[in-house]
């Protein structure tokens, strides 16, 4: 074999090994990645898990405009821990107040994520609930007092 076709197959073999080993080494699923999808005036804050059989389920994301004093929340299913995710919910309202709900509506299958829903809180506490149905079973959370400002 000459020179040149053995660094060919060389290069070739390198370039597949390569290919092989980004495949072999591919992330394992995750949680539905974290979006905002409250808008870009909202900063995000921090994730509470929606607990199943002691493992993360699922989350529930908040963001705060800060110049309006509104919180926004998102739940979002756990890929990591449940391989499907269906009738996801999200509400939040101010400590002790009225409900602000979605997902989960008849006939609708909120599947990767639900909300935004929003409340002004400026100077309280707010609540947060977050459930899904998954195969094997359901959870719901309510979080209680958080964001207090």
């Amino acid at each position: 074999m000459s020179n040149l076709r053995r660094v060919l197959a060389a290069l070739g073999a390198a370039v597949l090994s390569t290919a092989a080993l980004s495949t072999i080494t591919a992330a394992p699923a995750s949680a539905i990645p974290r979006t905002n999808y409250c808008g870009s005036a909202y900063a995000f804050l921090k994730s509470w898990p929606i607990l199943w059989r002691n493992q993360s389920g699922g989350y529930i994301d908040v963001y705060y405009n800060s110049s309006n004093g509104y919180n926004c929340a998102i739940a979002r299913g756990n890929d990591n821990v449940l391989s499907s995710v269906w009738e996801l919910q999200v509400g939040i309202r101010r400590s002790g107040g009225t409900w602000v709900m979605d997902g989960d509506k008849a006939g609708q299958n909120f599947t990767r994520y639900a909300g935004p829903v929003y409340v002004s809180a400026p100077n309280t506490c707010i609540d947060l609930y977050g459930s899904f149905e998954a195969s094997g079973g359901g959870s719901g959370q309510i979080i209680e007092s958080v964001h207090c400002g």
